[in-house]
């Protein structure tokens, strides 16, 4: 085990979770943690806001010890044990990737399908996995994107599902810690356009860049069989839409949907692409992104702009 090590430092807030990394050697070792949001430490009323955090090896998961502001005063509070939008430590060669399960009630089978989970702990940017999605069991074993959270409800922005025989009734969310390490990452497909440079929507924020090629797998239960294990080009990409254009004339295939929940059921792989070069050499998806981290939950990572200190001390 390396010397003990004291990280110190500060961010700006993007209002959003996001990751302290550290150095894998450190993992295994104690690990104590504390924030201090700047922008928020007057004692002003700011109701909720938290000023200051703590965590350390042998806490839960996702927990945090911590002073707020109370409702409505220009006072503190302490709180004692909090157990969601905390810290986790990631090591992304060791941790489980994916968060507990949480049963939702519905998806909308519209576009973009809009899924309902009362109390859910999510927020713009997290990636979950959706199974058991009763009523539309075609996007059972997919990973989303949520582009926006309203109260109970979380949109899949990607997912243009209004062509859908039915709304799913249940469905089961497990949020992803991390993505898989290896870049660029196999993406699932949710639309292709027929067209003289086919137009391709993904579930997940793709971070594809022009000049990738990558190669389909689309099996004939998503109609536009032509395309399957065809390789193109990306010549273009769009992130409001969440999409890539390649060199692939669609223009004769057969249209491209989700097969029916029954025959889903039945067995299908997901439609999907994985990353096979750039510019014919074959470096796509042999970048190891691998790290270990200390994840800043919602609760203590700060509103959008706010300056946040830490400190943390490794192998204590």
């Amino acid at each position: 085990m390396p010397q003990p090590q004291i990280l110190l430092g500060s961010f700006v807030s993007t209002g959003a979770p996001r990751n302290l990394e550290i150095p894998f050697a450190y993992v295994g070792a104690n690990i104590k943690i504390e924030l201090v949001n700047r922008t928020n430490f007057a004692s002003s009323a700011n109701p909720g806001v938290v000023k200051r955090s703590w965590w350390q090896t042998g806490m839960a998961d996702a927990s945090w010890l911590g002073v707020q502001n109370t409702n409505g005063a220009a006072t503190d509070q302490s709180t004692g044990s909090a157990t969601v939008g905390g810290f986790t430590l990631i090591d992304t060669n060791q941790t489980n990737q994916l968060e507990a399960a949480l049963v939702g009630t519905a998806i909308t089978a519209a576009t973009p399908a809009v899924a309902t989970d009362a109390g859910h702990p999510y927020v713009v940017g997290d990636i979950v996995r959706v199974t058991n999605s009763t009523g539309m069991l075609q996007v059972s074993g997919y990973d989303f994107s949520i582009t926006a959270v309203a109260g109970n409800d979380f949109t899949f922005g990607y997912l243009p599902a209004v062509g859908f025989a039915a709304a799913a009734t249940a469905l089961t969310t497990r949020r992803l810690r991390y993505q898989d390490i290896y870049a660029p990452r196999n993406r699932f497909i949710t639309a292709i356009t027929q067209a003289a440079q086919a137009v391709v929507t993904l579930s997940v924020t793709h971070g594809y860049v022009v000049g990738q090629i990558v190669r389909f797998h689309v099996e004939s239960k998503y109609g536009m069989v032509q395309i399957d294990g065809l390789q193109g080009e990306i010549t273009a990409i769009s992130t409001a839409n969440n999409t890539i254009t390649v060199d692939i004339n669609s223009t004769g295939f057969t249209a491209f949907a989700f097969p029916t929940s029954a025959s889903y059921a039945l067995g299908a792989t997901p439609a999907h692409i994985s990353p096979v070069g750039e510019d014919q050499i074959l470096e796509g998806a042999t970048k190891n992104e691998g790290f270990a981290a200390i994840h800043l939950g919602a609760s203590v990572a700060g509103a959008l702009n706010d300056v946040v200190d830490y400190r943390v001390e490794l192998g204590y």
